[in-house]
């Protein structure tokens, strides 16, 4: 019991830590308008990326001490309170509407991982092999449909589009999740050397080096069109969600009866529509305009 609440307290720091980096990064993609070559050399912007990285290191330790559904449930807590700091500070507009979501994010999400992790999957040996060729597969899938999500946002700037990007650079991070859990299963079973030096490892590797840099790019497009708490949304919501339906279609790390997956299914819509209801937050500042290229 004491190494779960110590697990659940690391989640929920790692959720304050993931909520605050996005805010830094969010103002200083925005104080830049967009222009990478201002924002990348920005400290706040550096800064951000550090609080992400501490946040990703907590989120792992917690994972060793808690099971991964009670992690993912406290995950949540980044979304409040990214939505409470823009509130408090004025930054951005909280209608009742965006109450509304943001409940419809935290209810789904809570919903979707209770039923996940009431229905267990049987331990059995799995084919790492197959699944490897799988996942890549679909994170190549991914990828590509991001890289077009980058020509479209290159000039449109109409929201559903940017909510489009800002969705599909969440789906990529799922799915590299994904990849990495099956070449840790490699690593367990055939060791670390052998499976590092596989080719088809290597390509899956590879594709994830891609995957990061188009997810990322379309991660500070969509801090340059939303407030933080969309983009925060997003990560915990639909990356969770991506990962998750991976996981039980391919991986089969859950046994779902016909009524389960009925609840997931509604589980998983309920907070999809929190996200897209999030999509309409509004700044409260406007960036000077300006004509030089943007992200």
């Amino acid at each position: 019991m004491p190494g779960f609440v110590i697990g659940l307290l690391v989640a929920f720091g790692g959720a304050l830590l993931l909520a605050a980096g996005s805010e830094l990064q969010s103002n200083a993609v925005h104080r830049a308008d967009g222009r990478w070559s201002v924002f990348l050399r920005s400290p706040i912007w550096l800064a951000g990326c550090a609080l992400l990285a501490t946040a990703i290191s907590t989120n792992f330790i917690a994972l060793s001490l808690t099971p991964v559904s009670a992690v993912q449930s406290v995950s949540i807590a980044a979304l409040a309170a990214s939505t409470a700091f823009g509130a408090f500070t004025r930054r951005v507009v909280v209608t009742p509407r965006i109450v509304v979501s943001i409940i419809l994010c935290v209810v789904g999400d809570i919903a979707f991982i209770a039923v996940l992790g009431s229905h267990p999957a049987a331990a059995l040996p799995r084919p790492a092999d197959l699944h490897l060729s799988a996942v890549t597969t679909i994170l190549g899938a991914l990828v590509t449909a991001g890289i077009l999500a980058m020509i479209l946002t290159g000039s449109a700037r109409s929201r559903p589009v940017r909510l489009l990007a800002l969705v599909s650079g969440a789906t990529i991070f799922g799915s590299i999740t994904t990849v990495f859990k099956v070449v840790v299963e490699l690593s367990q079973r055939d060791g670390v050397g052998p499976t590092l030096s596989s080719p088809p490892v290597w390509a899956a590797l590879a594709i994830v080096a891609v995957g990061g840099l188009v997810a990322n790019v379309l991660l500070q497009r969509a801090h340059r069109a939303f407030p933080p708490p969309a983009v925060v949304a997003s990560i915990t919501v639909i990356d969770p969600l991506t990962a998750a339906a991976i996981g039980i279609a391919v991986l089969g790390e859950s046994a779902l009866s016909p009524l389960a997956a009925v609840l997931l299914a509604v589980s998983g819509g309920i907070a999809c529509l929190g996200v897209a209801g999030l999509g309409r937050l509004e700044r409260r500042e406007a960036a000077s305009p300006d004509p030089r290229p943007r992200a």
